[in-house]
């Protein structure tokens, strides 16, 4: 009787046709972690400067998308004068 053990799974083989599939349970239980705790290591690990960048980068790109909306909005109120 043969064994391999991939990712948390045995495979025995008994027979050159039969394969047994077993799992294994894990001995250590990982707790599960808030949206806070993640964000708190995520944030932890950032510095500060590349936070301000990709803000000033996000505003300019959410501006460039709002900027046709807005201009459609005071042409139809030009239009509708």
């Amino acid at each position: 009787m043969t064994g391999e053990e991939s990712a948390g799974v045995l495979f025995i083989m008994i027979s050159p046709n039969i394969i047994t599939v077993r799992r294994i349970r894990k001995a250590v239980l990982l707790r599960r972690r808030s949206i806070r705790d993640i964000s708190r290591d995520y944030f932890r690990t950032e510095h500060l400067r590349f936070l301000v960048v990709e803000l000033i980068l996000f505003v300019i790109m959410a501006a460039m998308a709002i900027w046709p909306i807005v201009n459609a909005v005071e042409f139809i109120k030009l239009y509708l004068s």
